[in-house]
């Protein structure tokens, strides 16, 4: 087939009503970032969109976030900071998606812009690196990717300590980078996926658990908790439909996990999918952690054994590809019943 065919089929089915549009675009990009990963070019660029965002977030900490202002204080102006950039985001969300129905070729910034946004490629070739290094015995450098990705303390980590946190941070990542940001996006378009972003980088930026933000950060939190419910709950289903096609995994363990363990996790959102994950791989998940020099004791997730390897890491591999796959397919299947 040639350039110019090509080219000319991907405008026809580009070419298609309003409300296809932004799914097709969606399946696009979820293909393309497989390859490539989140779209970088002029990212230390000042005009790049989420240095704009960081730029906004940090203004306004430095300007609202003051150490002589009262709790209740720094409360109402955190909460009015989250809220006014979740609403302005999404409504540049809605003015791309307006421009990329109104105008020939304009589609192509909002797939720049989901390009920008969907990076779930990044950590899932970090855990396959761990994997790696792990199936060769290189603990210092599953060590050293560990401690790259995460805040715990990677020197007091053995290989049943990586790989456990390494299983958690994929399960954590399939929900916060793949399927809360496509759920979100198929329901309100780029307005969804650009406010929910939003939200993800406020969190970040102005934690409640920091003692700076704890009051400053809490509408911010609770934002970010609400704009994950409905996300870790189907996530969590979707890891126990997943697991039904991966081999030596257990299915009805992932429910029973997920039924009996949810609310034990540190946050209920992520609960869902830990606990899912932990049951279907047979493994407890969680456990001790050392943050620092500081050990946490926090409860294990799952009724299997703690002592998890390279191969349970790529049993969760497994797991994120197929749970990947069911999100194309469901955006398709939507696609087609549209269609009828």
């Amino acid at each position: 087939m040639s350039l110019h065919t090509m080219t000319m089929l991907l405008f026809d089915v580009l070419n298609q009503p309003h409300t296809l549009m932004p799914l097709i675009l969606l399946l696009i990009v979820l293909g393309t970032n497989i390859y490539t990963g989140p779209l970088t070019l002029f990212k230390s660029h000042k005009w790049y969109p989420l240095n704009i965002l960081e730029s906004l977030i940090v203004w306004c900490d430095q300007k609202l976030n003051r150490e002589n202002r009262s709790p209740s204080d720094l409360l109402i102006r955190g909460g009015l900071t989250s809220i006014i950039i979740f609403l302005f985001s999404g409504l540049f969300g809605y003015l791309v998606t307006c421009l990329s129905q109104a105008l020939p070729l304009a589609w192509i910034f909002e797939i720049i812009l989901l390009l920008i946004i969907v990076d779930q490629n990044i950590m899932f070739k970090n855990i396959l690196k761990i994997y790696k290094s792990l199936k060769k015995n290189d603990t210092a450098s599953a060590r050293k990717i560990i401690g790259d990705i995460t805040t715990e303390n990677q020197i007091k980590m053995d290989p049943f300590s990586i790989a456990r946190t390494s299983i958690e941070v994929l399960a954590t990542s399939l929900v916060i980078r793949l399927f809360a940001p496509t759920f979100w996006y198929v329901l309100f378009g780029a307005a969804g996926i650009v406010s929910y972003h939003a939200v993800t980088m406020l969190n970040t930026r102005i934690n409640h658990n920091n003692i700076r933000y704890k009051d400053f950060g809490l509408i911010t939190k609770y934002l970010n908790i609400t704009l994950l419910i409905l996300p870790c709950l189907l996530a969590g289903h979707l890891i126990f439909i997943a697991s039904l096609f991966v081999p030596k995994t257990m299915p009805v363990g992932s429910y029973v996990s997920m039924i009996k363990y949810v609310n034990k996790y540190y946050s209920f959102n992520l609960g869902f999918i830990i606990s899912a994950v932990a049951g279907a791989l047979g493994l407890a998940l969680s456990g001790p952690k050392t943050y620092g020099k500081t050990t946490r004791n926090k409860p294990w997730i799952g009724h299997g054994t703690a002592m998890a390897t390279h191969h349970d890491i790529r049993r969760s591999l497994h797991l994120y590809a197929t749970v990947f796959l069911i999100n194309v397919l469901i955006i398709a299947s939507i696609i087609l019943i549209k269609q009828i």
